[in-house]
């Protein structure tokens, strides 16, 4: 299973941003590994409208809630499958404004099958990037 992990840097007046990395696989031989490869940071309006989403995959991780705050400096490892579904969710909301476009992309995310979020993981980071996060905010941004 890959590992992700969630790190938080901060900004000034007590705030944050939240960032994603990708660990890559120790290849045989090697020493140590590669360093993990940043896939995605969420700050301001957009980290507050996503907060509870997070929230739920620290919850899922055996983390608590309460310790994602400026002062941390440890990483929170994630499993593939929350890792893979926040990667999907930080690189389709990352230029976003409007607030309705990034909660329904939120709710959709969260809700697609292992499969599916794995399909678009690789359409957005092993094939054709720009096409695929276009392709999912238009399907997923509009709501029912």
């Amino acid at each position: 299973m890959q590992e992700f992990q969630l790190k938080i840097s901060s900004l000034k007046d007590n705030n944050f941003a939240v960032e994603l990395y990708q660990c890559a696989y120790k290849k045989a031989g090697e020493k140590k590994r590669p360093s993990p490869q940043k896939m995605g940071r969420i700050k301001g309006n957009s980290l507050i409208l996503i907060r509870q989403t997070i929230y739920q995959v620290l919850k899922a991780n055996k983390y608590d809630p309460q310790t994602l705050n400026y002062k941390r400096r440890t990483p929170y490892i994630l499993t593939e499958e929350s890792g893979i579904n926040l990667a999907i969710l930080f690189q389709t909301i990352q230029p976003l404004k409007k607030e309705d476009k990034i909660v329904n992309i939120r709710d959709a995310v969260m809700a697609m099958s292992y499969e599916e979020a794995h399909y678009w993981f690789a359409k957005i980071n092993h094939g054709k990037r720009n096409v695929a996060l276009r392709a999912l905010r238009i399907l997923l941004g509009e709501g029912n």
